[in-house]
């Protein structure tokens, strides 16, 4: 986890990290092969052939940017801070400290559910919102950040009343 490692400060510590859920590779991958399948079904067909061909040059595409998401996609929870990175060029990131936390959201779908992933909803003070999708394990992601929160609390000596 190279860039949640080199932002932390000083007297930091990473309490969870991680990825997002491969399912994001899931229907790029399926589309990819119902591509090649169906392109290789259509053999003696020289104009149906082009179609699907230009169809699975773009599924191609998307499985390949759908990769790289995934990839260079981090997310963690530290004994300061909820942190998030995504992309490569266009890099997206997420910093909010602790004590700006005021609720924490959790939606998942029934599919969600069964391969336990899920997106995490994060709102700061002053009503600032950030989304992380595709969470792997997303109960254990909110129950971490309400530990810490708990900590960060009991650390202050109780002098904060808004809870998530």
């Amino acid at each position: 986890m190279g860039y949640i490692e080199d932002n932390l400060m000083e007297d930091e510590s990473m309490v969870l990290s991680c990825r997002l859920h491969p399912i994001v590779l899931l229907i790029p991958a399926c589309s990819v092969s119902l591509m090649a399948g169906s392109f290789v079904a259509a053999q003696g067909y020289p104009f149906v052939m082009m179609v699907i061909a230009g169809f699975l040059i773009y599924a191609t595409y998307r499985m390949l940017d759908r990769l790289v998401l995934y990839l260079t996609s981090e997310f963690a929870i530290t004994s300061k801070r909820v942190l998030g990175k995504t992309g490569f060029i266009r890099r997206r990131s997420l910093d909010i400290v602790l004590a700006k936390v005021e609720a924490i959201r959790l939606s998942q779908s029934v599919v969600g559910r069964i391969l336990d992933y899920g997106d995490i909803e994060v709102t700061g003070t002053g009503g600032t919102e950030e989304v992380l999708s595709f969470i792997p394990a997303p109960l254990e992601f909110r129950k971490t950040i309400q530990e810490q929160l708990s900590l960060f609390e009991q650390d202050l000596g109780g002098e904060r009343t808004t809870h998530s």
